[in-house]
């Protein structure tokens, strides 16, 4: 039999490790350089989150921050992982699609669809899966 002190101090100790491991976590993602121009940028789409998997900076993170360089030209390319029907959008901080940077909805599992952006402007604030806007959104820094 587990004494109650016992149990509520490993309580107390399970939470604090997850609390540091997700500031932890939180600090590296803000200390970040831009990701390098002319890169692909790949990502998993789940109905739960877009997951980072290329380049290094972003690999497995859900919904990653994307530090971007104003003026540089980027890929993003995602795979339809869930068969749910997904796409990409860079949208404003009004959540409108900037300079027609969106791709056509895609709901085939395995499938990928690729968003060539020619110049990253101060403009794009985050991208968007539209279909699950409350789950599939991270954030863009034009730096």
């Amino acid at each position: 039999m587990i004494r109650e002190s016992t149990r509520r101090r490993m309580l107390q100790l399970t939470g604090g490790t997850l609390a540091i491991g997700f500031l932890g976590t939180t600090v590296s993602a803000q200390d970040d350089e831009p990701i390098e121009a002319e890169t692909e940028i790949m990502f998993d789409g789940l109905t739960e989150g877009w997951v980072g998997v290329e380049p290094e900076e972003i690999e497995d993170e859900e919904n990653p921050t994307l530090i971007l360089t104003e003026g540089d030209a980027y890929e993003i390319t995602f795979e339809n992982i869930d068969g749910a029907e997904h796409n990409i959008e860079i949208v404003d901080e009004d959540d409108e699609v900037v300079d027609e940077y969106e791709t056509d909805t895609n709901s085939e599992e395995g499938e990928t669809e690729t968003l060539e952006i020619d110049e990253v402007t101060d403009e794009m604030a985050e991208y968007v899966c539209r279909p699950h806007q409350e789950t599939m959104r991270g954030e863009i820094d034009v730096q």
